[in-house]
């Protein structure tokens, strides 16, 4: 026997402590019923637990039995209280092969979902987590929207895993204090992340996250959930009043990293409050215009056209041309060289142009 059959067994209503009582002095359910004021077939309701015992109805069981209103208020509470977890847990154990969809291993590890094995318990944390009250919610509010479940399943991806690296963003983001939004001062500033991104101090993620949330952006660095391989998102919560700039570590070297950032921020300064933007998955059916006008924002912004001109002056650049215009630029040697490919502006003189690479990302890991 299980808990839930074990709990419907012990399950008594409140009428069967009246029918004990009036089998205890001999009355019938119709005289009880027609002492009460109540049609038998009313009455009857009561006994067999259909009906609840009132406030009006504890008045007169106690006129009639003698036994006081109080205790028959208490054990209609009882037996309510009682009705309800045993509806819950039908209703939790009737979730889990919804459960069964998300990624609960690695959300244990991220500490959204409680170490242990019991399924009604876990279905119960997931539904908390995503702040629904049942999978049908759960459907509704993230698979109607037009969040990128405008995306097309496919073998590497999963719409529960996404929803599951979406919202531990939110949850991320709620424990940053984020000023006001201010794109204008966002935008005038944006030389200051610039600036870390050259510098790479100690903690130059914290001193990110710092500067953005002064301009009420709340920046969150997600680890990467399996099938669903975002490098970066952005979008508005709280009634579109604040943006999350939501990057992962799927792509760990810092030019990909800092070409993400700009990119979102691209978005953020560029594009409406409505817009929902992922980066990193294939089949996402987004506005492409809007995606490149992204992508040029990043570009321009890690490695301005000027610069850009100077350097493709030489047909050939060596690694100490990478580092001369490094410091003259003020440009991360790692972000100059993966621009310098990104855009095929110029050849590399080495011989091996994968190891002069290799060693340029050495150098900025």
């Amino acid at each position: 026997m299980n808990i839930l059959e074990a709990k419907k067994l012990l399950l008594t209503c409140p009428g069967a402590t009246i029918q004990e009582n009036i089998d205890y002095i001999g009355m019938t359910q119709a005289e009880l019923a027609m002492r009460m004021g109540r049609s038998k077939e009313k009455l009857n309701e009561l006994i067999n637990g259909k009906a609840a015992i009132t406030q009006d109805t504890a008045i007169k069981l106690e006129y009639v039995l003698g036994i006081p209103s109080d205790f028959w208020l208490a054990l209609e509470k009882k037996y309510q209280e009682d009705l309800l977890k045993i509806e819950r847990l039908e209703f939790l154990q009737s979730c889990q092969a919804w459960l069964k969809r998300f990624p609960i291993k690695k959300m244990k590890q991220l500490k959204v979902l409680p170490e242990i094995d019991d399924k009604a318990m876990l279905v119960e944390s997931l539904l908390k987590f995503f702040r629904v009250a049942s999978p049908k919610e759960w459907d509704d509010v993230y698979r109607n929207l037009p969040l990128a479940f405008k995306m097309q399943a496919s073998l590497n991806t999963e719409k529960e895993a996404i929803s599951v690296w979406l919202r531990y963003g939110e949850i991320q983001a709620e424990k940053i204090p984020l000023n006001a939004f201010d794109k204008k001062g966002f935008k005038e500033h944006l030389y200051v992340a610039q600036e870390i991104s050259y510098k790479q101090p100690e903690y130059w993620q914290v001193q990110l996250q710092d500067f953005c949330a002064n301009y009420g952006i709340a920046l969150v660095y997600t680890p990467c959930i399996s099938k669903a391989p975002i490098y970066g998102a952005t979008r508005w919560i709280k009634t579109h009043t604040t943006p999350i700039l939501q990057i992962s570590d799927c792509n760990k070297d810092v030019a990909s990293f800092w070409f993400t950032f700009f990119h979102e921020c691209g978005h953020i300064i560029l594009h409406g409050k409505k817009d929902i933007f992922m980066e990193g998955i294939e089949g996402i059916q987004q506005d492409a215009t809007k995606e490149q006008q992204a992508d040029d924002f990043s570009i321009e912004t890690l490695l301005p056209k000027l610069h850009l001109k100077e350097l493709t002056m030489q047909k050939k650049i060596t690694l100490d041309d990478i580092q001369t215009y490094s410091a003259k630029f003020n440009i991360n040697k790692g972000i100059l060289v993966a621009q310098l490919l990104r855009q095929k502006a110029v050849n590399f003189k080495e011989k091996n142009a994968q190891m002069f690479i290799e060693k340029i990302e050495l150098e900025c890991s």
